[in-house]
C-alpha cells in the first residue's frame, strides 16, 4: 500500500473526531446566534430546521475532507522513505484516544454515562406510573422520598428513594 493511502487512513479517525467536535461547536454557535439575534423565543421558521443541520453537515464534511487531503499530501511527501514513521502512527492513536476520552468524560459529566442521578430515577419512576411531575424530599429531611404529583399538584405516591435506587442498579 502506498504511503499516500496509508496516511489518508491514518488521518481519517482523528480527523473524523476533530471535524465532528468542530462542527458541533459551529452548530451551537449558529443556533445561539439565531436564537439571540434572529428568532428569539418566537416560533422559528421551518427553514431553520434545514439550514442549521445543513451548516453542521457542511462544516463536518469540509473539515473531514480537509484532514483526508492533508493525510494524503503528507503520505505522498513521505513516499521516498520506505520506512513507516512509527511516531506518526503513535501520534494518530494518541490523538484518537484523547478525543474519545474527552467525549466520554463530557458524556459522564452531563449524566449520559454512569449511574443516574436520584432525581432522574424518581422522575422515571413517576413517569412510568403516568404522573407528569415528581419531586424529592430535601437531603437533610432524614428519609429521602420520591414523590409523584398529579395534574393538580397533589402528592399521590410517595416511595423511599433507597428502594428505587436499589432497583435501578444492575
Amino acid at each position: 500500500m502506498k504511503k499516500r493511502h496509508l496516511y489518508c487512513l491514518l488521518f481519517a479517525i482523528p480527523g473524523f473526531v476533530a471535524a465532528l467536535a468542530a462542527a458541533m461547536l459551529v452548530f451551537g454557535a449558529a443556533a445561539g446566534f439565531a436564537w439571540l439575534f434572529l428568532f428569539g423565543d418566537s416560533p422559528w421558521p421551518s427553514g431553520a430546521g434545514v439550514v442549521l443541520p445543513g451548516i453542521f453537515a457542511l462544516v463536518f464534511l469540509a473539515l473531514w475532507a480537509g484532514s483526508l487531503v492533508w493525510g494524503f499530501k503528507v503520505g505522498k511527501r513521505l513516499e521516498a522513505d520506505p520506512a513507516l514513521e512509527k511516531k506518526h502512527l503513535l501520534l494518530a492513536a494518541g490523538v484518537t484516544a484523547a478525543a474519545v476520552a474527552l467525549i466520554a468524560l463530557q458524556q459522564y459529566g452531563v449524566g449520559n454515562l454512569g449511574p443516574q442521578s436520584p432525581s432522574l430515577v424518581c422522575s422515571d419512576y413517576c413517569r412510568q406510573l403516568g404522573y407528569a411531575a415528581s419531586g424529592l424530599t430535601p437531603g437533610n429531611a432524614g428519609q429521602r422520598l420520591c414523590n409523584c404529583f398529579d395534574e393538580k399538584g397533589q402528592k399521590v405516591v410517595s416511595v423511599d428513594l433507597e428502594h428505587l435506587v436499589g432497583d435501578s442498579q444492575p
